[in-house]
């Protein structure tokens, strides 16, 4: 007998995971999938069979990948849930799909049995489509409440077709308070607070999340507060948000944002959320808004962790290389007494010292987000002379050769040691990835609007999945991994940086196994003033 009973739940249960609304899949602590619904393989155009084994993060493009890895498994691992994290999903067909993930990690009864980790994925073009579900039920609601009146207030002979639209506006209750049961359930799932107002700023919705976040904003001793009268403060978590800026108000004045940072309550509980707020508009009115708060509080520790490390690793590195810098400056100082090749060797030290503190201090740029160029008058001929000069020696190792086609000179106005640092990074990246010799071409032209130079090489080259992904922060191709090639990733992100703060831009042509070519195009003359690179403001 007690076998037959739990049948029934354990069958009703299988159900609801495979068929929720949301995506759900089961990992290891290492990230190894161990079940996944129905509705994710769905989403995704792949069989359980090719997910159970596989890693979760193969699911992710490579900068969510990095978050999640960095965020959410540190949460995870420290207080057993990860709060909602804004990712993107890879399709079977290469596609991505706009994700909010939640998880939390349940730990075994017995000693020897692994923590699980259950991860719900939302569809975040799904909600947005039951958001505007919602709204249009609404509107037709009123319609329908509007001709049932008319109806009523009718003679006799319409009777029949009061019946009728009767029957209508039942029909609608019914599916509207399906959808808003459905609805509700969802939004009180998500780890998200959501609120919808109308247009009269009157609240017609507000989730279990969005409640629990009012409550750390509402003053001690009292039971419950206006809007304005809220803790709230902005994102120096001191100042008191005025009124008009708070994020419902705003919404309410029919403004639309994304990403605004507020901290709700004092003390430890202090919480921050990101808010962002789309507007609802019919027939040209504002009709009302949906405003969305995520808890980021996890994360701005982990940015502030962040420039604390960057902090560190600049005082722990700068310091040993100035100290180095100073004695190859002091040895130097007495060259005279010294052998010739002796003196050389000091040079090359100093010369590489200096390099390796610019080197340095790029890391802490690309780490940071912030560069600075100073222009001046240069030849780029010689600049790339210098390269190639440079790069000569590890290019004999490798045996790679190089020629050049330049003209005589191509004055410009131009930060030598930035666009330096982008030549040594070309030629370099050209040398490591030709690694059984081949041939590096530079090629420089001039136009009357813009100077082109390109470095192609015959190197190993890159599939266009790598390519799309080349100028992302520490990111290294299959190919360059498994040959053990070195670097970290970051040389072609500082590259494309300085030279959009010249006011031009790198691209590349590659071929997996025939080479590849990057051009770097800079505009004659120095940048406008005002010029701001696409995607920097």
């Amino acid at each position: 007998m007690d076998d037959v009973p739990a049948t029934k739940p354990l069958l009703d249960y299988e159900a609801l995971f495979q068929d929720a609304p949301a995506g759900y899949v089961v990992t290891l602590e290492n990230g190894t999938i161990v079940d996944a619904n129905r509705t994710l393989l769905a989403w995704l155009g792949k069989s359980r069979d090719e997910l159970v084994g596989a890693s979760f993060l193969k699911l992710l493009p490579i900068g969510d990948r990095i978050l999640y890895a960095t965020h959410a498994s540190l949460q995870m691992g420290v207080a057993g849930a990860m709060a909602e994290l804004a990712v993107d999903i890879l399709r079977a067909d290469g596609s991505r799909m706009p994700s909010l993930l939640s998880a939390r990690r349940v730990r075994a009864s017995g000693l020897d049995e692994p923590a699980l980790d259950r991860i719900i994925i939302f569809n975040a073009y799904e909600r947005r489509l039951y958001e505007q579900e919602l709204v249009s039920t609404l509107r037709k609601t009123e319609e329908a409440e509007s001709a049932r009146a008319s109806a009523e207030a009718s003679v006799a002979a319409q009777q029949e077709v009061l019946r009728q639209k009767d029957l209508i506006l039942k029909e609608s209750l019914a599916e509207s308070q399906r959808k808003e049961s459905l609805l509700e359930t969802i939004l009180n799932t998500v780890e998200v607070g959501v609120v919808v107002v109308d247009e009269a700023g009157n609240n017609i919705l507000t989730n279990s999340r969005q409640e629990h976040n009012r409550r750390r904003a509402v003053r001690p001793g009292t039971r419950d507060q206006d809007e304005c009268e809220l803790l709230i403060f902005g994102p120096d978590r001191v100042t008191p948000l005025p009124a008009d800026l708070r994020p419902i108000r705003r919404a309410v004045l029919g403004e639309s944002f994304s990403d605004q940072l507020v901290w709700f309550g004092q003390g430890d509980q202090q919480q921050g959320l990101s808010v962002s707020a789309r507007s609802v508009r019919g027939e040209g009115a504002f009709r009302g808004s949906v405003i969305a708060f995520s808890d980021v509080t996890g994360l701005v520790d982990a940015v502030r962790a962040k420039e604390d490390f960057v902090a560190n690793v600049s005082h722990e590195l700068r310091t040993p290389l100035t100290s180095i810098m100073g004695y190859l400056d002091l040895a130097l100082e007495d060259a005279g007494d010294l052998p010739g090749h002796v003196t050389a060797s000091l040079k090359v030290a100093l010369r590489n010292s200096e390099k390796l503190l610019a080197l340095v201090s790029d890391l802490l740029t690309a780490a940071t987000g912030g560069s600075t160029v100073s222009l001046e008058p240069a030849d780029l001929t010689e600049l790339i002379q210098s390269a190639v000069s440079t790069a000569a020696p590890r290019g004999e190792i490798n045996g790679v050769r190089f020629s050049t086609d330049l003209p005589a000179s191509l004055p410009d106005i131009v930060d030598p040691r930035r666009m330096g640092q982008v030549l040594d990074n070309l030629l370099s990246n050209a040398v490591k990835y030709s690694p059984d010799g081949g041939r590096v071409l530079i090629r420089a032209r001039r136009t009357s609007t813009e100077t082109r130079i390109e470095v192609a090489d015959s190197g190993i080259g890159m599939t266009e999945a790598e390519q799309a992904e080349v100028f992302t922060k520490f990111f290294r191709s299959a190919t360059a991994r498994k040959a053990a090639i070195p670097g970290v990733g970051l040389g072609l992100v500082i590259s494309r940086r300085i030279v959009e703060d010249h006011g031009g831009t790198i691209t590349l042509r590659s071929e997996a196994g025939r080479g590849t070519v990057f051009t770097v195009t800079l505009p004659v003359g120095a940048p406008e003033p005002n010029f701001v690179p696409e995607g920097r403001l």
